[in-house]
């Protein structure tokens, strides 16, 4: 399976330890990247599964796991930021964010576009830990999803702060090869994802909402 890094860093080791506690026959080979690269290798079958992200109206068939509200990403030392900030006035912050590829990025851009603001984007970087670094280091700041950043909010190396006027939402989706929809253990590791992002969402292991059940 493809999974995204910021979805990574909440997901990986629940799933990891639940398909090995209640699937042990299954053996999961787990990919981890960037969106761009990973819609590209679902898109040519090389995943049977993958978690992507998705704006509202684009997830189609797709299982939605949860949906997040983005956020601006800033250095711990700044001075004291308000909870929340508006679409309009992120045009003060040099960003850095990912390529255009990223659905995050595109997700930000069109929002942005259809309100008629700007971004001031000063670095273009398709790796998140470089990302948190160069917020961490005071070099720029970031629009991400909380997932991406929660251990180093915790920590208190980053803060994050709500974009309101609009928020920026994105759902969290997973995908199934068409290939693979029928099989036995690709269907027992759809199912045991969809329970464990439900689980940590519930117990605010991943600052998301849960989709809303079918």
């Amino acid at each position: 399976m493809g999974i995204p890094s910021g979805a990574a860093r909440v997901l990986s080791g629940p799933l990891l330890e639940a398909v090995r506690n209640e699937l042990p026959k299954v053996s999961l080979k787990m990919v981890e990247g960037m969106t761009g690269p990973l819609e590209e290798w679902m898109a040519a079958g090389r995943f049977n599964l993958a978690v992507l992200y998705r704006t509202a109206d684009s997830v189609g068939r797709m299982t939605v796991l949860a949906r997040e509200n983005l956020c601006l990403v800033v250095p711990s030392g700044e001075p004291p930021f308000e909870d929340a900030i508006s679409l309009a006035d992120l045009h003060a912050f040099p960003l850095a964010v990912p390529m255009r590829s990223n659905n995050v990025r595109r997700s930000v851009a069109d929002v942005v576009a259809q309100h008629g603001c700007a971004l001031d984007v000063k670095f273009e970087v398709d790796s998140l830990s470089t990302i948190i670094n160069m917020v961490i280091d005071g070099k720029a700041y970031s629009i991400l999803a909380p997932s991406a950043v929660q251990k180093e909010a915790s920590q208190g190396l980053v803060r994050t702060v709500k974009i309101v006027d609009p928020a920026i939402t994105r759902s969290v989706v997973l995908a199934v090869n068409p290939k693979d929809e029928r099989s036995a253990s690709v269907c027992a590791v759809r199912k045991l994802i969809t329970n464990v992002a439900r689980e940590l969402i519930e117990s605010r292991g991943w600052a998301a909402v849960a989709a809303e059940p079918t």
